[in-house]
């Protein structure tokens, strides 16, 4: 063989096994040796019988994906909120809300100067961030979900500033989240 050259070998694979494979997979079933019965497979979001989640195939290896339960504490004290859908990275929280409640400019000073868990890091949650803690927050616990806390409204902050006069905000009760007077005091739960 000569510089440059690619030798390739030429693999045979039966025509019905790769299209067995491939309907498999698109029909929602984990393939398996020849002969066993096929497995479906669960939904994503699914949590596991060992804590973990099922986070669908992976696009590497096309094998099942899991990722750690959302709740879970790290070993700095931190607790795992999920996957930010601004960053795609993990998203970490406080154990417990923040103390006390906090106008919209109050919420981003206490977030920035906080250092906990030997983290300086912190911040208010963008939009899609409190939707993870929301959707997350049996797992992740502590949550004021009635809004009686020394006046505070129910409502959780995010760091989306709408105008000059509000920020959203979202209620933890029901999920429902829309621009809110940032003059008026909520809870808070910061991340990094």
């Amino acid at each position: 063989m000569s510089t440059g050259e690619l030798q390739v070998k030429r693999v045979s694979i039966p025509a019905a096994a790769v299209v067995l494979s491939v309907f498999g997979l698109l029909c929602g079933y984990i393939t398996t040796a020849a002969g066993a019965t096929p497995q479906a497979m669960p939904d994503i979001g699914t949590k596991m019988p060992d804590g973990t989640v099922y986070a669908g195939l992976s696009m590497d290896t096309g094998k099942p994906s899991f990722v750690a339960a959302a709740g879970g504490r790290m070993p700095d004290g931190t607790v795992y909120a999920g996957i930010s859908p601004d960053t795609g990275k993990s998203l970490y929280t406080t154990a417990t809300d923040a103390p006390g409640v906090y106008t919209w400019s109050q919420a981003i000073e206490y977030c920035s100067n906080l250092s906990a868990f030997a983290h300086a890091d912190w911040r208010v949650p963008s939009l899609g961030e409190l939707a993870v803690q929301f959707a997350n927050r049996a797992d992740i616990g502590g949550f004021n979900e009635t809004g009686r806390l020394k006046g505070a409204s129910g409502y959780y902050w995010s760091s989306l500033q709408v105008t000059e006069e509000a920020a959203w905000g979202q209620l933890f009760s029901d999920g429902f989240h829309e621009n809110y007077d940032k003059n008026l005091v909520s809870s808070l739960r910061c991340v990094r």
